[in-house]
């Protein structure tokens, strides 16, 4: 039986989907999952533990094919290369693979419910009303992330089911986003907290893959929400992409941003084997602003005493994060973009690297906040007037006297014969 490989497994799925004013998309996804004799797995207390008998005596049977097949100095040395991935590959922990790809599954099946669930209570127009100048574009949007985010899930349930396993026990949860669709505004301000936190979950979770072929995976993944979250932080009249660099969560810390949604139907602690960290939550009414004194709540602080305890906010990029007295955390000047917040029980500030964190040291959190400062010019050609105030007040500017532009432009389609 051979390591794990890569397969190209292609799923016609959707066929195209027609978007105006997008231009239509052709769906062939790409997935690099491992072989068809991918060892079984079991369950275990922290997640799932697999193992292969015969993963020495694979290795042992690439390197004498390789060797057998030198021709050449340059082909020597190719063949070199791959008995050395071959070998470093047997080796590998995968004892968490099926857990990480069951946890990303469950983040997805959250994502996919909660677009399907708004984009049928919320329709184009009900975005033009919203304020902006094309509410059908926006609709058409957002419905592409939608499919987007149910081709990801359906692409896992097949590599959980190549590592021998399954997605079951996550496929069955129900949500709740009652909270999250009281109206378009707070629907979008929700998506853009969700994608977000799906960039975190994908990084967090390769630190705990053992096998290449999956991380080759979650990368492919990662790269699509990022551009997801882009759309999200213009139609929110953020910066489109405030950071040069994303941020991370572990896996228990993107469970307890995502946890209140699940409202039945399965237990992810049981499922993953994984326990959220204790909840937080901003509770200041305004959109946080530089100058803003934070306040929070949340089980996590829930009967703690919160003299001698820390607010901590990482920012992309960033390689410890700024620390203060819970009671003086006030968003400092100059800051946009997203933050990560926690409350920790020392003054040493938070490692951003979860590898480096020490976790032991965090009371709760994360809380999630972005910090909208620098006007979008994108987000004045999709929100004509309505431009996010929060921006515009912290440039200075009171939003009277001043008269504002209103872009649009018309894209016309063309059959691709």
């Amino acid at each position: 039986m051979q390591p794990s490989i890569t397969l190209l497994a292609l799923f016609p799925l959707l066929g195209s989907i027609s978007a105006s004013p997008l231009k239509a998309r052709q769906e062939v996804i790409g997935v690099s999952s491992p072989g068809a004799e991918a060892v079984s797995a079991t369950a275990t207390e922290s997640g799932v533990t697999a193992s292969s008998s015969a993963a020495d005596a694979s290795a042992t049977s690439v390197a004498e094919s390789s060797g057998a097949s030198d021709t050449s100095a340059s082909a020597s040395s190719t063949d070199s290369s791959a008995v050395a991935a071959a070998t470093a590959g047997s080796t590998a922990d995968t004892s968490n693979d099926l857990t990480v790809v069951k946890f990303a599954a469950l983040a997805e099946s959250l994502e996919k419910t909660f677009y399907e669930t708004a984009l049928s209570r919320f329709d184009a127009q009900a975005f033009t009303d919203a304020g902006f100048v094309d509410g059908q574009g926006i609709f058409d949007q957002l419905q592409v992330i939608a499919t987007d985010e149910a081709t990801h899930l359906t692409v896992l349930q097949s590599v959980a089911q190549s590592l021998g396993g399954s997605t079951s026990d996550v496929d069955s949860c129900t949500f709740n986003f009652d909270s999250a669709l009281a109206d378009v505004k707070t629907f979008l301000a929700t998506a853009r907290v969700l994608e977000f936190v799906g960039i975190d979950a994908y990084i967090g979770g390769t630190t705990l893959i053992g096998d290449k072929s999956l991380m080759v995976s979650a990368a492919e993944i990662t790269t699509v929400e990022a551009r997801h979250n882009t759309v999200l932080n213009t139609l929110n009249g953020g910066s489109s992409v405030p950071n040069a660099f994303d941020m991370i969560l572990t896996p228990q810390q993107v469970l307890s941003v995502a946890a209140p949604f699940v409202s039945g139907g399965c237990d992810p602690v049981a499922a993953l084997g994984l326990t959220p960290t204790p909840a937080l939550t901003i509770t200041n009414t305004d959109v946080p602003q530089p100058g803003t004194l934070l306040t929070f709540g949340g089980a996590g602080l829930d009967g703690k005493d919160q003299a001698g305890l820390f607010c901590n906010m990482i920012v992309g990029g960033a390689t410890e994060s700024i620390n203060l007295p819970i009671a003086e955390c006030k968003v400092p000047d100059g800051l946009d973009g997203t933050v990560h917040l926690f409350i920790t029980s020392s003054s040493t500030p938070l490692s951003s690297n979860i590898v480096n964190q020490n976790a032991t040291a965090i009371v709760a959190g994360p809380a999630i906040a972005f910090i909208d400062t620098i006007a979008n010019p994108q987000s004045q050609l999709l929100l004509g007037t309505n431009i996010n105030s929060n921006a515009a007040a912290t440039n200075g500017s009171s939003g009277t006297g001043k008269k504002k532009i209103v872009i649009t432009q018309t894209i016309v389609e063309e059959d691709i014969v």
